[in-house]
């Protein structure tokens, strides 16, 4: 199996594997290219830019190329809630059902 040597921001060098990568290719641009893996040491997502050498690279050591248009929608957090904010007030009673020792219970009532 090919390693890949790869950089995360927090931990540094980590040895990943082609099927650890994910490599999405933009055929119209190329700043438009970028690879990213989940870093085995501390599990944050990590997303780089890939110029037409690190796709080379990447290729050539087993990568998959997959096309840009087809990355998933990410929507920001702002735009996923779509209801009334939590006040203090709420945080308050929540604080206060936590208290009780049937507060899960109470809980899955209350959301049937």
């Amino acid at each position: 199996m090919t390693t890949i040597k790869a950089t995360c921001p927090t931990c540094g060098e980590v040895a990943l594997t082609p099927d650890d990568i994910e490599l999405r290719v933009d055929q119209d641009r190329t700043e438009g290219s970028f690879y990213g893996f989940e870093c085995p040491r501390c599990t944050a997502q990590v997303r780089k830019p890939a110029d037409e050498r690190v796709v080379r690279l990447l290729v050539s050591g087993g990568v998959p190329v997959l096309p840009v248009e087809d990355e998933p929608v990410r929507v920001k957090l702002s735009e996923r809630f779509d209801h009334p904010r939590i006040t203090h007030d709420d945080l308050l009673d929540f604080h206060q059902v936590l208290q009780d020792e049937s507060w899960f219970e109470r809980l899955l009532i209350d959301a049937a």
